[in-house]
């Protein structure tokens, strides 16, 4: 018995503590100085909201002490939002490695010929992605444990909060983990990876805003009129809200007529979040452990891919098909038609247009039954935001997919070739440029006909208050293609400056990210202020553009005044585009001449680092 036990206690000890892969890394990686400053820039973020919030909030001179508890309690929500913004961001980061590091250090074969068991090796890839993850959140615990001085704050917020945070890590982890193991993925794989995170993450808290998810036996908040919704137990900021207490949960006795299971996602969504998602992570881990020496594998058939043999066989030695027609610059081709032609692009694609088209559809049909309340107004306000989402997604799409475009070219090494041949910096780069704009094209298309269906109706009808005009829906497809042109810019500037294309796509997309919120919360201050001129202003960043002229009524008090400064609004915003389109298309052309002067100095650099 007590031998049986040993050699369980060895295993487990093999198992987690003592597994080679995470004390490689724990020993090795964890000193670099890139993740010095990284554990270094995310509590300085933390503390800096901590701090701007206790010297702002409920901490005048003479404060009572109610005062003050309440200051403490609303720093503890904004830096617990904070953390889970971070790590809604830095977990995909660091678990997104997990896909392709193995298969680009050619070292998974070896990894799979030593004698770690399969468990060693899941467990030991998942726990080397995390540790970075869990210690962040360690690291950040005495700032929060501050903001228990004054009150206002329990201990069991703090680890409802950081249970949160971490199920959150651990779930990311652990699917980056089985798509690893599943198949080794590529870097479109990393691409679907963090825009299906995202995508998740956004739609479901929409959802979850909207009154036909929220619960009806919830309590209505007395401020703010809020109502949790029943998507609490599924989605992390909707969990927080409630341990934050700024939703508030029913009764357990109020929901036990939905059932055994169910009343206690209704009752308990944080817990019932961090149980369910670390759950999840189990069974991933599990699923992924029967796939580490008999997954598909690139270059390995799968029973997919013998199913499709067996019933369309491969006819390459008896059909032939007709040749491409190349165009005038076959950089460009290759760029736009060739990336299109793929099979998980092109899917996507029609995924992408198909969805925005439906939803256009399905909105107009509310509208023009009058169906839930679709007044022009709320019409307008839904088309916004379907429009802003489904541009999001164009701009991660064509960022992504600039940002591999030079990489992918030094990394199989027919940059090098390309070099050889008779083209110039200048006709490459505006080659990849011209290629990746036509690439998202058709994506673009879709809002700009959305809006077209709306304003073709209205004109129609002939309504009292229109939803869109026809110069709204050539105003926004013209700067969404200025706008798409700006991402490609940014993915080719550090497709151009890194060498890996993890690295530069990573980079790009935290900058799009990052400088897209910067510029639409500080802007947007701006044109709430600027009454009509602030329908000229808003073309000056994307998600301005899109919110403010799609539904410039926002901008006023009621719908009255709006009505009665329609056509002054009509002549602001066509000014404003005018304007703002000429100017980011110079700042285009800029940006892509100093891109074309640079280019061979910076790939020499690198050619003498390789």
């Amino acid at each position: 018995m007590n031998q049986a036990l040993s050699r369980i206690g060895l295993w487990l000890w093999y198992l987690v503590p003592a597994n080679p892969i995470l004390v490689r890394v724990v020993y090795g990686m964890s000193r670099r100085t890139r993740h010095l400053w990284l554990r270094f820039g995310y509590l300085a973020i933390l503390l800096a909201v901590v701090t701007v919030t206790l010297l702002t909030v409920g901490t005048s001179r003479g404060a009572s002490l109610g005062d003050l508890a309440k200051g403490a309690s609303q720093t503890f929500m904004y830096a617990s939002i904070t953390q889970l913004l971070l790590m809604c961001f830095l977990a995909p980061v660091f678990t997104a490695g997990a896909i392709t590091q193995e298969r680009d250090a050619q070292t998974y074969n070896i990894l799979i010929s030593t004698p770690l068991s399969n468990a060693q090796i899941v467990i030991g890839s998942l726990l080397s992605r995390l540790y970075f993850v869990v210690v962040l959140l360690i690291a950040g615990l005495p700032i929060f444990v501050t903001t228990m001085v004054y009150g206002g704050v329990t201990q069991g917020q703090i680890i409802r909060s950081f249970a949160i945070a971490g199920a959150t890590a651990a779930i990311t982890g652990s699917l980056a983990i089985t798509i690893s193991m599943v198949r080794v993925g590529t870097r479109r794989t990393i691409f679907s990876f963090f825009l299906g995170i995202g995508i998740y993450l956004c739609a479901v808290y929409f959802l979850g805003t909207r009154d036909f998810t929220h619960l009806s036996e919830a309590p209505v908040m007395p401020v703010s009129g809020r109502q949790m919704s029943w998507l609490a137990a599924f989605h992390p900021f909707l969990a927080l809200d409630v341990a934050l207490n700024r939703i508030e949960a029913p009764d357990l006795a109020a929901v036990s007529h939905y059932g055994t299971f169910v009343k206690y996602f209704l009752a308990y969504p944080p817990q019932m979040y961090v149980v369910s998602t670390l759950f999840i992570s189990c069974v991933l881990i599990v699923l992924s452990m029967f796939y580490v020496r008999r997954g598909t594998r690139e270059g390995e058939g799968s029973l997919f891919s013998g199913l499709w043999e067996r019933i369309r066989p491969n006819r390459a030695s008896t059909t032939t098909r007709k040749p491409h027609a190349v165009w005038s610059n076959p950089v460009a081709w290759r760029e736009a038609v060739t990336r299109a032609s793929a099979t998980t692009r092109s899917l996507g694609r029609y995924l992408v247009i198909g969805c925005g088209l439906l939803g256009a559809c399905v909105l107009l049909y509310f509208y023009m039954s009058g169906l839930r309340g679709f007044t022009p107004t709320v019409t307008r306000s839904w088309l916004a935001g379907i429009v802003a989402i489904e541009f999001g997604i164009v701009l991660i799409i064509a960022t992504n997919t600039a940002a591999s475009s030079l990489t992918k070219d030094k990394e199989s090494n027919s940059l090098d070739i390309m070099l050889t041949t008779p083209l110039t910096s200048e006709y490459i780069i505006w080659g990849k440029l011209r290629g990746l704009v036509s690439f998202v094209l058709p994506l673009i298309l879709v809002p700009a006909v959305s809006l077209l269906i709306f304003a073709v109706y209205d004109l129609l009808k002939r309504p009292p208050e229109r939803v869109a005009y026809l110069e709204t829906a050539v105003e926004v497809g013209l700067l969404l293609v200025v706008f798409a042109a700006y991402a490609c810019m940014l993915g080719l500037h550090f497709s151009l400056k890194q060498k890996k294309t993890i690295r530069a796509v990573i980079l790009a997309v935290g900058v799009l990210i990052v400088a897209n919120l910067v510029a639409y919360f500080f802007w947007q201050a701006i044109i709430e202020a600027a009454d009509i001129l602030g329908t000229s202003l808003a073309p000056a960043t994307p998600f301005t553009a899109i919110g403010t002229l799609i539904d410039p009524s926002m901008l006023f008090a009621s719908t009255q005044e709006y009505l009665s400064k329609v056509p002054a609004i009509r002549i602001s915003a066509l000014v404003g585009c005018a304007i703002f389109v000429c100017l980011h298309a110079a700042i285009v052309f800029s940006w892509y001449k100093s891109m074309v002067k640079g280019f061979d100095m910076i790939i020499r650099k690198q050619s003498g680092t390789r």
